[in-house]
């Protein structure tokens, strides 16, 4: 059963070193044809991007010649041969600054200037994104690797996709929104490194020819060279997939504690995001049906302290349409509707609008959570922030028969802090203020 499983998968079998070299060093030149064609395949992935259609970015990425060099890097990395890698990095780094000032000439020049769906898919990787790198490398070398030919390259290409991030950073920096540069990048570069990282493992799984030198000695100091490259390469990637991995774990998470819980509460979830602002991850879910009671954002928020994650907190915004009716908008419509509420929500942070807070329910929210408090209340003060500014900030008054420590202390008011949707918070334990007061 061994040898014939062993059998059935065995990929050694049928592999040709000579036309596997010959193959991707020959992508890896960037002159004549091939750089006419990364022009072309950069402005139809601009193109797409920049109308929503997924038929051209696909017919981009199949005829995107940046798959080559990237190959390149991993196959010479595993057969330690140095004047392949010097080309295919040289190669790589110019059709990324080709792809980039293409990318950034276009988006200068077309009318259309907002962001649309395709552009902010590819503004940060998810975990998924890293495994259809590892795995659409590994079946671009295998593939390549044949001796009689397969139709798997067209398919890893459009799986990988590395000219839309590509171009994405290029709208990023033609309109300066850098967190489209730096997200699109860093999707571009996971995909690049996990790609010659697939590439380096197969290669070396099928024992292809190492570069020999007629200096043993300087043989010695490229193996040492490119085991330090190995190093730098793998380091990163570990890192990266981890950090990958955590932030999918948080939105599993968040998914779990907040939408899930407002969906039992009869209300549909039509859109939600992450946003960070003044050191709160703001879960911002936009709903229909009734408003979300204060009881019920204090419990999610409580569920999230409780599950580690104590510098995220709801921001819910009411809808007045269903999913159906979001449904028959198009995209466009759709995203000015979501763009036109967050704005309503920032120009009411901006005026300083204090939300209508209950006693009742903030003293029982804060005893809830805090055993250490025995009774709390809670008011507004306002404070002159300049001569023609007044500020106005929430107060909250509690009484304990033991006075808290720092730590007990610094918990209630990164509690209050997310409970009122403010930076700062005005904290007065009653038993002092009366004795100062006397």
């Amino acid at each position: 059963m061994k040898e014939f499983l062993i059998k059935i998968f065995d990929i050694r079998l049928h592999s040709d070193f000579q036309k596997t070299f010959q193959i991707i060093s020959d992508g890896v030149l960037l002159k004549g044809y091939n750089l006419w064609i990364l022009v072309c395949s950069c402005i139809l992935a601009s193109i797409g991007l920049n109308t929503n259609s997924t038929a051209i970015i696909i017919g981009a990425m199949l005829i995107s010649p940046l798959m080559s060099p990237i190959l390149g890097v991993g196959l010479s990395i595993a057969i330690h041969d140095r004047e392949l890698l010097a080309r295919s990095l040289r190669n790589l780094g110019l059709a990324v600054l080709i792809s980039l000032f293409t990318s950034v000439l276009y988006f200068l020049i077309t009318p259309l200037t907002g962001a649309t769906e395709e552009l902010q898919s590819r503004t940060f990787p998810t975990l998924l994104d890293v495994l259809v790198a590892l795995f659409g490398g590994i079946a671009g070398i295998v593939a390549i690797s044949r001796k009689e030919p397969t139709n798997a390259i067209p398919g890893v290409a459009i799986a990988t996709a590395l000219m839309p991030p590509l171009c994405t950073a290029g709208y990023g920096l033609a309109t300066l929104r850098w967190n489209y540069f730096f997200g699109a990048f860093y999707l571009f570069f996971i995909n690049a490194v996990f790609i010659s990282l697939a590439t380096y493992l197969i290669v070396k799984y099928l024992h292809f020819p190492e570069k020999k030198y007629a200096d043993t000695r300087l043989q010695k100091v490229y193996s040492i060279w490119f085991s330090v490259i190995i190093i730098v390469v793998l380091i990163p990637s570990i890192y990266f997939l981890y950090s990958v991995y955590k932030k999918s774990m948080i939105k599993i998470d968040v998914n779990d504690i907040v939408i899930n819980t407002i969906q039992k509460n009869g209300n549909e979830v039509l859109k939600w995001e992450i946003q960070d602002q003044d050191s709160v991850q703001w879960v911002k879910v936009y709903h229909s049906g009734e408003p979300l009671s204060d009881s019920l954002k204090a419990a999610i928020n409580n569920s999230l302290h409780k599950h580690n994650l104590r510098s995220y907190a709801l921001k819910a915004v009411r809808v007045n349409l269903t999913k159906e009716d979001v449904s028959k908008l198009s995209a466009q419509t759709a995203k000015e509707m979501f763009q036109q509420l967050q704005l309503d929500s920032l120009k009411q942070q901006i005026n300083n609008s204090p939300p209508p807070l209950s006693y009742k329910s903030v003293s029982k929210e804060i005893q809830a959570a805090f055993s250490f408090v025995d009774t709390a209340s809670n008011g507004w003060i306002t404070l002159p922030d300049s001569v023609a500014h007044i500020d106005t900030i929430p107060a909250v008054f509690y009484r304990s028969k033991k006075p808290l420590n720092d730590k007990q202390k610094q918990q209630l008011y990164t509690f209050l802090k997310l409970r009122f949707n403010t930076d700062t918070v005005a904290l007065y334990q009653q038993n002092e203020l009366v004795r100062k007061l006397h």
